[in-house]
């Protein structure tokens, strides 16, 4: 959270394609609080025995996606698809993934196994699109089921999710509670300041409430964990996704973005933002996730920035992590200098190559979206100019210099995080249509750090003028004593439906979901609930 956190391609990690989750069957899991009903596709195997991360799907096309799991040991594993017309049965070596080791810089807590582990990564191809497989995963021993759906064709409609900022750290599940900063005109009771579950806890009900919505796939757009160098707190997210808390990753792809977090080797000795320290955390990161390559002339940079055609859409993620020249106001991230993150601003690369793939997206989708985790337009923290006081040195304001080519191609809306609230921002400009003529419309840019971690409110010295919703502002809270009743920022998420009416327009449906607690008279969690806040936009292709 805020500036400082608290604490080479390879032949595995770098591939393109998409695919659709569903979850079979139900399991009741007691939680601590409550018991929450949560969609999974087996009963949970005890991870940290044969499976370091249980197997996840990865890189979805119409005809192919990827496989991966994590292992404890060298023995080969197995993997068996099932589907329309298709068994198939792979043989897998796992090769040793030395990136994800310890944090070199410094020793870390004795909480996680520091063996390094064997990664396992298989592409399954000739598949059908649109079409669910089911597979299993059986290593040294023990076995893991799943599903997928590969990516659907163009014209059919789909379901995701956005999220950031879910910041994962064993720490979450023993350390108080977040600072909840009191919204406008609430009648909180005054004793109330503090958030009303830890992290974990609030993390794992937006996840499990994402998964009861079967989404196609799942946006996570930066700051996944604490401290990109710190491997125990990636083995706490994929806790999350793939292990003892949770299982959506076993069914539903995740496309990721890099954040500053990932950049932070850790605390102190942990190297903080240093060039080493940041290049390997975020090889972590290049490891986990595989990615249609970019081409990018430094290797070093495949799978930072992608591009996704998914059914109807086209998604593109950036890499927003540093900005040239160092400690200007075209740089986000005043700490870090001369690590492998590309620059953004025009004449970059990576610039060049996003003003290539936005000509294509506008051609071939209904809809483009772009995602990158530092907001451009804002209110929180990392939102204030650089010429004001209380300059975090980590800005997305730099990021405005894309938008002239968001307006050109006709980007819809825009998915960032970094200031830790919910916030949608709305800006004006014209698009120049592929048959030559020109339309004026507005791109929605939205903050989605709800995802697990802060739970901010607004800075105090400057003010956002294109914010058209804050949870904090207009979403009001009422309390019944020690009961929340109704409104309040809570852990969430986006909700993006894109689907044809009933005429044939394509449409799209953005909803601001929250995990809201629901209390008893004493102020205790008895259970959750998913809510909608009363920001809900919905255009169409031509509006």
């Amino acid at each position: 959270m805020g500036q400082q956190p608290k604490k080479a391609e390879s032949s595995v990690n770098r591939i393109g394609i998409w695919i659709v989750g569903i979850a079979i069957g139900n399991l009741i899991i007691a939680d601590g609080l409550s018991q929450s009903t949560r969609s999974i596709s087996d009963p949970v195997v005890a991870v940290d025995t044969e499976f370091r991360v249980l197997p996840y799907v990865q890189n979805p096309t119409s005809e192919a996606v990827t496989i991966r799991w994590l292992a404890n040991s060298s023995a080969a594993g197995k993997l068996v698809v099932e589907g329309p017309d298709y068994r198939h049965d792979f043989e897998s070596q796992g090769l040793e993934s030395k990136p994800l080791a310890y944090n070199p810089f410094a020793e870390e807590l004795r909480d996680r196994p520091h063996t390094i582990p064997w990664i396992h990564s298989v592409r399954v191809e000739g598949l059908r699109a649109g079409q669910e497989y089911q597979y299993r995963v059986m290593q040294a021993g023990q076995q893991a089921r799943g599903l997928f759906r590969t990516s659907p064709a163009r014209d059919e409609a789909i379901r995701f999710m956005v999220f950031a900022d879910s910041e994962t750290e064993p720490e979450s599940s023993s350390t108080p509670p977040v600072e909840w900063p009191v919204g406008v005109d609430s009648n909180r009771p005054k004793e109330r300041t503090q958030y009303v579950v830890n992290q974990t806890i609030g993390f794992r009900e937006n996840l499990r409430i994402i998964e009861e919505r079967k989404p196609n796939f799942v946006s996570v757009v930066g700051d996944l964990v604490e401290a990109g160098g710190e491997q125990r707190d990636w083995d706490e997210f994929w806790r999350h996704l793939a292990g003892d808390y949770g299982r959506l990753a076993t069914h539903v792809p995740l496309f990721t973005a890099i954040g500053n977090h990932e950049n932070f080797g850790g605390p102190g000795a942990l190297g903080g933002y240093s060039a080493a320290a940041s290049n390997f955390g975020v090889e972590k990161f290049r490891t986990y996730f595989e990615t249609p390559t970019n081409h990018a002339d430094n290797p070093n940079q495949i799978g930072r920035y992608y591009r996704v055609d998914f059914g109807p859409i086209t998604l593109i993620t950036l890499d927003s992590s540093d900005g040239n020249p160092h400690q200007s106001p075209h740089d986000t991230n005043f700490n870090l200098q001369g690590s492998h993150a590309p620059d953004f601003n025009p004449g970059s690369e990576q610039y060049r190559w996003l003003e290539k793939n936005l000509r294509e997206a506008q051609e071939r989708s209904h809809f483009v979206f772009v995602q990158f985790h530092h907001v451009p337009y804002g209110s929180g923290p990392h939102s204030i100019p650089m010429t004001r006081e209380g300059f975090s040195g980590q800005s997305g304001i730099p990021l405005r210099v894309l938008f002239p080519l968001f307006f050109r191609f006709g980007v819809d809306a825009v998915f960032c995080g970094h200031d830790e609230m919910l916030e949608r921002s709305w800006l004006e400009g014209e698009e120049e249509r592929r048959d030559g003529t020109k339309r004026r419309y507005g791109i929605h840019v939205f903050d989605t750090g709800i995802g697990g971690d802060g739970l901010r409110g607004p800075a105090t010295n400057f003010d956002n003028p294109f914010r058209k919703f804050l949870a904090h502002d207009n979403a009001k809270e009422i309390w019944s004593g020690q009961r929340l009743v109704s409104g309040g920022k809570h852990y969430g998420h986006l909700e993006v439906n894109v689907f044809p009416d009933d005429e044939g327009k394509w449409r799209t449906k953005i909803e601001p979901v929250c995990a809201f607690p629901l209390m008893n008279d004493s102020g205790e969690v008895v259970g959750w609930e998913r809510r909608i806040y009363d920001d809900v936009v919905e255009f169409s292709q031509d509006q």
